[in-house]
C-alpha cells in the first residue's frame, strides 16, 4: 500500500474513532455541562451579592470598635440637615459645614478651619474652608495619614452619597478610632470645593505647613448611590500598599485593572491632587445607579446602608494598617491584584506577568507537540482552536454593537437607562452563543484539543499583549493561560479527561472576568455593552471545546441563547427608558448674551409646547475648544443688570502691559463669575493675589486657541491680574451665573420635569454676559 493510502487510512480510522468516543461521551458531556452552568450561576450569584455592597449593615448596637452603617447613617442626617443642595458659597454649604465641624468636636477632637483662597491650573479659583480634626495630641506629630472626603455638593444636587457617604464614613471612623493610638497619627481632611475642581485639596497642598506633616492619604467618594467599595485608583509604586491591603481589607472588591483604566481617563477626585503633591494615596468609591449621580435623587432617602457598610468596613480596616506601618516607605515597582469573589486579594509584582505569560505559552507549545505526536490531535488543530478564539471574540463584539444598537433604539442609545437588564442578558447570551457557535464549526477539523490548546494559547497572546500595553489588567489573561497551561499537561500526563480540566479552566476565567462583566456597565453605560458580551465570550472559550463533542447539545444551546437574546433585545424596547427612580438629565438655562434666550441640551415635546425652541441646535461658546451647541427659544427680558469690571490699573511700558481688573456681578450671583479673555501674549494671571499651580502632567485644557479664563466659584467679586508680553487691546467676555431659575422659566421647569427629567451637575442656572474691550 502506498504512502498515501496508509495515511488515508489511518485519517479514516482516527475519525471512526472521534465518532464513537464522541457518541459514548455524549451523556458525561451532558452532565458535565449541566455541573458547569450551575457552577456558573453560582459564581454568577456570588458576584450580583458582592455588587450590592456589604452582606448586612451593622447596627447601632454594634461594639465600639466597630463600623456601624446605622451609626453612620445617622451622623449622615444630622450633618446634612436635609436634601438641600450645598455647593460652595450657599448658605446651606456653611451651614452642612458647621454641623460638621461640631460633630468632630462632639466626638473629643481637635478642629481647626483651613480658611483659603485657592485655584486650579485651569485657575478656577474659591474661597474655601477645609475642615481639619486631629486627636488632642497629636498636632506636631510627622508622618500623618490623611483621611479624607469632600462635603461640598453640586448645585443639582443635596449629594447624600457624593459625598456625603464619605462624610459619613469618616464620621463613623473617627469615632471608632477615637481611643486607639498607632505608630503614625491620623488627621482627618473634609475638603471643600471638590465638586468646583478640586479646589479645597489644592488649597491644602500649598499650605507646607499642613502638607509636610502628611505621607499617606484614604479618600473616599462616590459616582452613584449603590453599589461596591471599590479601591479602584493608588498612587505609583504601590507594591508596599497592595501588600498591606492584601491583609487588611475585609469582602475586598478591587483590582489593579481599574487603577490602570482610571489613570487613562479624564476623571478626577481629590486623590488626583494629592497624588500629583507626591503623597502615597489609595481611594474608595461606589458607582451603582449612576442615574442618580449629581442630582436631586443624590438624596438621604437613596443612599445605601449596605455601600455604607462597605465603606467603612474598608476605611476603617485600612486606616489601623496604614497608620500602624510606616508610611514612608517606598517600593521600586507597582502590583498587580485582584480579588477572588470578595473574599482575598492575589497580587504580585507588576514585572512578573510577562515572565508567567511566556512560560503558559511554552508549556502549551510543547504540549501541542506532545498531543500530535501521540496522534491525539489533527495536525493544525491548535492553530484553528487559535482561529476560532479570536474569530469567536470579534465576531461577538460586532454582533454585540449591532444588538445594543437595536436595544437602545427607543432611548435614543442614551449611556443609562431604567431598566438595562434586558440589554445585558442579551449580551450574556450572545457572549455565551457565539464562541459555541464557532467551536461547533471547527470540531471536526480540531478535535478536542485542537480547541482547548488553541484556546490556550491564545490566552498566552492575550497576556503577553497586556503585560506589555496594560500591565494592570495583565492578570485577566495569566491566570487562565497559567490555569490552562497545567491542565493541559495533566491530560497529557495523568489523562485527564476533557470535562475536568474544561470545568476548572471555566471556573478560573469566570471567577476573574464576571466581576467585570458586572461592573461594565455600571462604570461606563450602554456604549460600552459589546465589551460585555466579549467579556463573557472570553470565558466561554474555556468550555466550547467540551461542550461541542456532544453536537445535539452544543446546537440545542446555541440557538436557545441567539434566540432568547433576541428576544430580550426585543424586550429593551419596551419598557420605558426612563423612570422617576432613574429619570432624564436634563438641564435649563436662562442666557443673556446681548438678547435673553433658554438653553438646553434636550427638547422633550412637553418643553416644546412651553417655550418657542428653534428645530436645530445652535453652536455656541465661541471659547471652547469642543463646539459646544444648544436648543435655543427666545426668552423675556430678565432686567438683571449685567457683570462688571473695572480697570484699577493698565501699566505699560517696553512693549509689555499689566492689567488689574476688578470683576464683580451686580446682582450678586455667587455661584460662578467668570472672566473669558482673548490674546496670544498671555504671560501670567493671578485671581485675589493668588497664581494658579503649573499645569500638571495629565493637564486639559478646555478653550480654543488663545481664550483664557479667570472664573471664581462661590463669590460674587475677584483681582484679577493679567500679565502681557505684548501691549495690545484684548477682548473679553465677563459672565456671572447663579442657580435655579427665575420666575419666567417655572412653565419650562415643569415642562422638563413632567418629561420624566431632573437637573444634572451644576442644574439649571441664570447667566448673563457682558462684552467688552480693553
Amino acid at each position: 500500500m502506498s504512502a498515501n493510502g496508509q495515511q488515508s487510512t489511518v485519517n479514516y480510522q482516527l475519525r471512526a474513532t472521534y465518532k464513537v468516543v464522541a457518541r459514548l461521551e455524549s451523556p458525561a458531556v451532558t452532565r458535565a455541562t449541566a455541573l458547569l452552568f450551575a457552577l456558573l450561576v453560582v459564581i454568577f450569584a456570588v458576584v450580583a451579592v458582592e455588587n450590592r455592597g456589604a452582606f448586612s449593615a451593622k447596627p447601632a448596637t454594634a461594639p465600639p470598635s466597630e463600623f456601624s452603617a446605622e451609626r453612620a447613617q445617622a451622623a449622615l442626617r444630622t450633618i446634612l440637615g436635609g436634601d438641600i443642595p450645598h455647593p460652595v458659597g450657599s448658605a446651606a454649604h456653611d451651614a452642612v459645614r458647621d454641623r460638621l465641624a461640631a460633630h468632630l468636636q462632639s466626638l473629643g477632637y481637635d478642629v481647626t478651619l483651613q480658611r483659603a483662597f485657592a485655584c486650579t491650573a485651569n485657575v478656577v479659583c474659591a474661597p474655601v474652608v477645609n475642615v481639619i480634626a486631629r486627636t488632642p495630641g497629636d498636632t506636631n506629630r510627622p508622618d500623618a495619614l490623611l483621611i479624607t472626603a469632600h462635603y461640598d455638593s453640586v448645585p443639582a444636587g443635596p449629594g447624600a452619597s457624593d459625598d456625603g457617604e464619605g462624610v459619613a464614613t469618616i464620621m463613623e471612623t473617627a469615632r471608632a478610632l477615637r481611643s486607639e493610638h498607632f505608630r503614625s497619627p491620623i488627621v482627618l481632611l473634609i475638603t471643600d470645593a471638590e465638586e468646583a475642581g478640586l479646589i479645597g485639596a489644592e488649597a491644602f497642598v500649598a499650605d507646607q505647613s499642613l502638607l509636610k506633616s502628611v505621607a499617606a492619604v484614604i479618600n473616599i467618594e462616590a459616582r452613584g448611590t449603590k453599589g461596591s467599595s471599590y479601591m479602584f485608583e493608588t498612587s505609583a509604586r504601590n507594591q508596599w500598599m497592595i501588600r498591606i491591603m492584601a491583609h487588611a481589607l475585609p469582602r475586598p472588591s478591587t483590582t489593579s485593572l481599574f487603577a490602570s483604566i482610571y489613570d487613562m481617563l479624564p476623571n478626577d477626585t481629590d486623590l488626583t491632587v494629592f497624588k500629583r503633591a507626591g503623597l502615597a494615596s489609595i481611594n474608595f468609591a461606589n458607582i451603582g445607579v449612576v442615574a442618580r449621580y449629581h442630582t436631586p435623587l443624590d438624596s438621604l432617602e437613596n443612599v445605601s446602608i449596605l455601600t455604607l457598610q462597605h465603606h467603612g468596613d474598608h476605611a476603617l480596616a485600612m486606616a489601623r494598617a496604614l497608620a500602624g506601618a510606616d508610611l514612608r516607605q517606598t517600593s521600586d515597582a507597582n502590583a498587580v491584584w485582584f480579588d477572588v469573589l470578595g473574599t482575598f486579594i492575589i497580587w504580585w509584582p507588576l514585572r512578573w506577568s510577562l515572565w508567567m505569560a511566556i512560560v503558559a505559552l511554552v508549556i502549551l507549545l510543547v504540549v501541542v507537540v506532545l498531543r500530535f505526536f501521540d496522534r491525539e490531535m489533527p495536525g493544525g488543530g491548535a492553530t484553528l482552536g487559535v482561529v476560532g478564539f479570536f474569530s469567536s471574540i470579534i465576531l461577538t463584539f460586532v454582533l454585540a454593537f449591532a444588538a445594543s444598537w437595536l436595544a437602545g433604539m427607543r432611548a435614543h442609545h442614551a449611556p443609562f437607562v431604567a431598566n438595562p437588564g434586558p440589554a445585558i442578558a442579551a449580551m450574556w447570551l450572545i457572549g455565551l452563543g457565539i464562541p459555541i457557535g464557532m467551536a461547533r464549526r471547527l470540531h471536526d477539523s480540531a478535535k478536542f484539543d485542537g480547541l482547548y490548546l488553541g484556546q490556550g494559547i491564545s490566552w498566552c497572546a492575550l497576556a503577553i499583549t497586556l503585560s506589555i500595553l496594560l500591565p494592570g489588567a495583565s492578570y485577566l489573561a495569566v491566570v487562565p493561560a497559567m490555569a490552562a497551561a497545567v491542565l493541559a499537561v495533566a491530560r497529557t500526563t495523568i489523562g485527564a479527561n476533557i470535562a475536568i480540566i474544561s470545568l476548572l479552566n471555566a471556573v478560573v476565567a469566570a471567577i476573574l472576568l464576571f466581576p467585570l462583566a458586572f461592573s461594565i456597565y455600571d462604570a461606563l453605560g450602554g456604549p460600552a455593552l459589546p465589551v460585555v458580551a466579549a467579556v463573557v465570550a472570553l470565558v466561554t472559550t474555556t468550555f466550547a471545546p467540551m461542550i461541542v463533542t456532544a453536537p445535539p447539545l452544543s446546537r440545542a444551546l446555541v440557538s436557545a441563547f441567539l434566540i432568547t437574546a433576541i428576544v430580550f433585545i426585543g424586550i429593551a424596547n419596551l419598557g420605558h427608558p426612563y423612570t422617576a427612580d432613574s429619570p432624564r438629565h436634563i438641564n435649563v438655562r436662562y442666557y443673556e448674551d446681548g438678547k435673553p434666550q433658554w438653553l438646553t441640551d434636550t427638547v422633550t415635546p412637553a418643553m416644546s409646547r412651553a417655550a418657542h425652541f428653534a428645530p436645530a441646535r445652535q453652536r455656541m461658546f465661541e471659547w471652547l475648544a469642543t463646539p459646544s451647541q444648544a436648543y435655543v427659544a427666545p426668552a423675556p427680558p430678565l432686567g438683571a443688570p449685567g457683570p462688571e469690571v473695572h480697570v484699577v490699573s493698565d501699566q505699560r511700558g517696553n512693549g509689555t502691559r499689566h492689567l488689574t481688573l476688578q470683576v464683580r456681578s451686580a446682582r450678586n450671583a455667587n455661584g460662578r463669575l467668570v472672566l473669558l479673555f482673548r490674546t496670544d501674549a498671555l504671560q501670567s494671571i493671578r485671581v485675589n493675589g493668588v497664581a494658579p499651580p503649573p499645569p500638571p502632567q495629565r493637564f486639559r485644557n478646555f478653550f480654543a486657541p488663545d481664550w483664557h479664563q479667570a472664573t471664581v466659584r462661590g463669590a460674587s467679586e475677584a483681582v484679577v491680574e493679567i500679565a502681557l508680553s505684548k501691549d495690545v487691546a484684548i477682548d473679553a467676555a465677563v459672565i456671572d451665573t447663579s442657580y435655579g431659575l427665575p420666575p419666567a422659566g417655572a412653565a419650562l421647569a415643569r415642562a422638563r420635569d413632567a418629561s420624566t427629567a431632573v437637573p444634572v451637575h451644576d442644574g439649571d442656572s441664570v447667566t448673563v454676559v457682558r462684552r467688552v474691550r480693553m
